[in-house]
């Protein structure tokens, strides 16, 4: 008897073609559902992902506004920059100011008697700095106690935050110059020397190159002093960056309210909200066009905080002047698309009438930007509904996975079972076959015999 070497060899059929055939129709209807099941669920966590990211960015500039960001920016403008320019604070009062530079603040510098040579030893022991409130010490040893050797140590010393040392060579030798880092009447260089072989005491005795003193400024009539040339705390709000001393020359500066800036920060809202009812009508709305909705229509969490999100922008202000409580009494109105537009004449005429109110309406406790930066906070932040959402849809996902898998392992269970059934089929339509042969070979033979 003849030996079966493939499936189908006995019956002549394509049994393994027939099994593929037989698990991918099985199998086909369970991997369309999941297929469409995912690319559901994944559009629904993409769109997500770029409603929370507008939530987001809206939240950040809510915040900024709540902070007074913008709102409040002030211009410090100097009559002279070459003598001084000026920066404010937001919130700054705006006013003008007479100022005279009477002196600009130094740093102390000192050099020594001049040495033969640079390279010359100096003297062994130790060298002990002080400068204002800051010291520091170096050991000064035999092989390392050229004045080149002196300065490096100096300027290498891990606590030295005070001081910084040079040389330079004249024709009568050569001199360590020693620099105070920092300017101001206080921090005057001292230096003193102990141990060793004594020869360190040369480099305690100094001519002084530059005095170390402090800025002195007169505004209006008051005279200010500073140990910096950057002078804060004279004018609230206002500091001013000393460039040169100009005494008896008054100079004039202006602090002023920076419209521009107050302008690009309520803009910069108003298309953050744009932004995200643009990716909330792409997103959550219908397309008549197409006759179909975006992947969050009809999702409850995101209607929610969109509907949320509106009504706080649209509210009005708790004891705000009643001209300017709401965001339509400063200019910025829904079109029909339900976007925002800024009207900067509208805008600048509430400036003008009522200077601050911007704080008025966005920041406070009740303000615009207040309760939607906290609401925002809320609605995306850890075990928040939005937080949840996604969750939610990741489950989805995941479990779509799982599936597959199981999916695999069951159809190999199946093309298993199918691949025992029709080898069994197979064999025994082979031995049909056999037996068949057999008896046609038997009738032919009975046929012969009958015809001698």
């Amino acid at each position: 008897m003849a030996t079966i070497q493939s499936m189908g060899a006995g019956s002549g059929m394509d049994m393994d073609r027939l099994v593929r055939d037989l698990v991918a129709a099985e199998r086909q209807p369970v991997e369309d559902r999941l297929n469409r099941s995912e690319a559901r669920f994944s559009s629904q966590l993409t769109a997500m992902a770029e409603f929370k990211g507008a939530l987001s960015a809206l939240g950040d500039t809510a915040r900024s506004l709540e902070r007074g960001g913008g709102l409040s920016e002030r211009s410090a403008t100097s009559s002279d920059p070459e003598v001084f320019t000026a920066s404010a604070q937001s919130g700054t009062a705006p006013g003008q100011f007479d100022i005279e530079v009477l002196e600009l603040a130094s740093a102390h510098k000192v050099a020594t008697d001049p040495f033969a040579s640079r390279t010359d030893p100096v003297g062994t022991g130790t060298l002990a700095f002080s400068v204002g409130d800051s010291s520091f010490s170096i050991n000064v040893q035999e092989g390392n106690n050229s004045l080149a050797d002196i300065r490096d140590a100096i300027n290498s010393a891990p606590d030295n935050r005070a001081v910084t040392a040079n040389i330079i060579n004249e024709d009568g030798g050569s001199r360590l110059v020693l620099t105070a880092r920092d300017t101001g009447a206080e921090n005057v260089i001292e230096v003193s020397a102990s141990g060793g072989d004594g020869g360190l005491a040369a480099l305690t005795s100094f001519d002084e190159l530059t005095a170390a003193a402090d800025a002195r400024v007169r505004i209006e009539t008051f005279e200010f002093s500073s140990a910096s040339n950057q002078v804060e705390g004279a004018i609230d709000g206002v500091t001013l960056d000393l460039q040169r001393a100009a005494p008896g020359e008054i100079q004039t500066l202006t602090v002023s309210e920076n419209r521009e800036s107050t302008i690009e920060s309520v803009q910069r809202l108003v298309e953050r909200f744009n932004a995200l009812a643009d990716i909330n009508r792409n997103l959550a709305g219908y397309d008549p066009v197409a006759e179909q909705g975006g992947p969050l229509q009809g999702d409850a969490t995101v209607r929610g905080a969109m509907s949320q999100v509106q009504r706080i922008l649209n509210g009005l202000v708790e004891g705000a002047d009643p001209r300017f409580n709401s965001l339509p009494a400063l200019g910025i109105t829904s079109n029909a698309e339900g976007r925002f537009e800024l009207d900067e004449q509208a805008l600048n005429r509430a400036l003008d009438e009522r200077p601050g109110v911007l704080d008025e309406v966005f920041g406070g406790d009740r303000g615009i930007a207040t309760n939607l930066s906290s609401y925002l906070g809320s609605v995306l932040g850890p075990g928040s509904l939005m937080e949840g959402r996604v969750a939610g849809l990741q489950s989805r996902l995941d479990s779509i996975a799982e599936q597959r898998v199981r999916l695999d392992t069951r159809m190999q269970s199946v093309e298993a079972r199918y691949q025992r059934q029709f080898g069994a089929l197979d064999s025994m339509i082979a031995q049909m076959n056999q037996t068949s042969e057999f008896l046609a070979q038997q009738f032919a033979a009975l046929e012969g015999q009958g015809r001698r």
